[in-house]
């Protein structure tokens, strides 16, 4: 695999990057300017003033090659392309690198042209999303925000049907397992135990009609590729993905979901769980996608660790390779999912304490939040922070709501995932509709507290799914005698403590 094969650079190809290197350092590709320079696997990075310049290493791998000038040149060409596609707006220009009569290399000059860059807008390493994460600046909103741009990355990309089978993840797993096994064999390295591979094995067999089933209805695109923390940023204020891959097509056309995958895998390693349920939960219900589909994410995920894990076995990192393994094993390993429904009158804290709890709930990247505000405005095509029309609300259109959140919960339930149910649920016939989902236990929980610390909740609102304003929150009236497996629950309390009273109470469930 891409991985395995040694690097062969002649001694002149080496020569000759480091002189176009040590030249476009003195001029800053451009004019002088401070700068500094970075080597990826592939490339040599120039940041000049306010571009950054990719030079490519003329390499020859088993997955790429770059051994020629004009590879080179196609590989700049098809990084531009790609990117491009993503809707990144750092890519700029692929420009020849020529030597003038004195020897000197310049950018798009007189002379011959000796290789080939990628131009780029510079942009502030802190705003990448791994400065971000470590810098606990990836907050719910720009959650949000990422998974909203890659609903919109990804419904611009065509579908693809002649890839994507289930056969191509078998020979990625393949591959890694060899992969693996030839770093180990090389440094003498034990490989931690046990291996994720066979368990990856049993689980696409599992998965295997569900992959079929999506790439005959379109979800396989070529995507971003390498969609991790460190190839995202924020740009001018905007998420901006950058750095796909783009030296190998296969590798890149796959369902939509795998490619998400890459970043909830890598949002869990970097310790934000929290993060990962929301970008889920928003790509979900941007992208409309189908409950059922869930049961791929554990799959999906740990052969995104597992491929970071084979990668850090064979540059000979074994404690990184075991955080991967382990993480790979975990994502693998089937707990039951559970059921549970947040109900209470506006501004009680339903959605907040919803999604406290759904972290730590049973599934791939946590549980599945379903809201009914979410729902009745997808049946109406208006957009979460809009407003429904009041025919929304009418008591038949409610029960309409009612039963497609029961039909949602019992997808997602089947599929293996954890779901929170989030609604005021003051109906009987709503809770009832629970009452229909087989595929799990309800557990119930009521909340309640006073109308003061309701309206001031309901005020406080902004950019929420919620219709509800303080003049329904007034009219609201607790529906009195409540079913039994609907525990009232006092919510006048910090949001932390009362999710921490029912994740005790969910008996172990929750990990909180």
């Amino acid at each position: 695999m891409a991985w395995q094969a040694a690097v062969h650079e002649t001694q002149a190809d080496n020569v000759m990057t480091s002189a176009i290197l040590d030249d476009l350092v003195e001029t800053g590709g451009y004019e002088p300017c401070e700068t500094e320079t970075f080597e990826t696997h592939l490339s040599h990075v120039l940041l000049a003033g306010d571009r950054a310049i990719k030079l490519k290493k003329p390499v020859k791998l088993a997955f790429v090659d770059f051994s020629t000038l004009e590879k080179r040149r196609s590989a700049c060409l098809a990084e531009l392309e790609a990117n491009r596609k993503m809707g990144s707006s750092l890519y700029l220009d692929v420009l020849p690198v020529t030597q003038a009569a004195g020897g000197k290399h310049v950018l798009d000059g007189g002379g011959e042209t000796v290789d080939w860059v990628v131009v780029m807008k510079r942009f502030d390493s802190a705003k990448r999303f791994d400065s971000l994460a470590e810098a606990g600046a990836l907050d719910p909103a720009l959650a949000w925000r990422t998974a909203d741009r890659i609903v919109d990355m990804h419904a611009g990309l065509e579908p693809v049907t002649t890839a994507g089978h289930a056969a191509d993840y078998r020979k990625v797993i393949r591959d890694l397992r060899q992969t693996e096994a030839d770093g180990a064999a090389r440094d003498g390295l034990s490989i931690g135990e046990p291996s994720p591979f066979d368990l990856l094995d049993t689980e696409l067999a599992h998965v295997d009609p569900l992959i079929e089933q999506r790439r005959r209805a379109g979800k396989v695109r070529r995507t971003h590729g390498d969609l991790h923390l460190r190839n995202l940023c924020l740009y001018e204020g905007e998420v901006t993905p950058f750095d796909c891959l783009e030296f190998d097509e296969r590798l890149a056309t796959t369902d939509v979901l795998y490619d998400l995958a890459f970043l909830l895998m890598d949002l869990l390693q970097a310790g934000l769980p929290e993060a990962a349920n929301r970008v889920m939960n928003r790509y979900w219900d941007g992208a409309q996608e189908d409950e059922a589909a869930l049961a791929l994410l554990p799959f999906f995920m740990a052969l995104r660790a597992s491929v970071r894990m084979a990668v850090a076995v064979e540059g000979g990192a074994l404690a990184e390779a075991d955080r991967y393994r382990r993480l790979a094993l975990t994502l693998l390993k089937r707990r039951k999912p559970v059921f549970v429904a947040i109900g209470g009158l506006s501004g009680t804290g339903k959605s907040t304490v919803a999604a406290a709890l759904a972290p730590d709930l049973p599934g791939a990247a946590g549980a599945r939040l379903l809201r009914s505000d979410v729902l009745r405005k997808r049946g109406q095509g208006t957009p979460e922070a809009g407003c429904a029309d009041r025919r929304a609300y009418a008591p038949e259109q409610r029960a309409k709501v009612s039963r497609q959140l029961a039909g949602h919960a019992e997808e997602a339930l089947t599929a293996g995932c954890s779901v929170l149910a989030d609604a005021t649920f003051q109906e009987a016939a709503a809770r009832e509709a629970l009452e229909s989902v087989s595929a799990a236990p309800l557990q119930a929980f009521w909340l309640e507290t006073s109308l003061a610390t309701r309206l001031e909740r309901v005020s406080n609102r902004r950019g929420d799914a919620s219709d509800a304003d303080e003049a329904v929150a007034r009219r609201q009236e607790e529906p009195g005698q409540l079913e039994p497996e609907w525990c009232r629950i006092d919510a006048g309390r910090p949001v932390d403590r009362i999710a921490a009273d029912i994740a005790r109470r969910l008996g172990g469930t929750a990990d909180t």
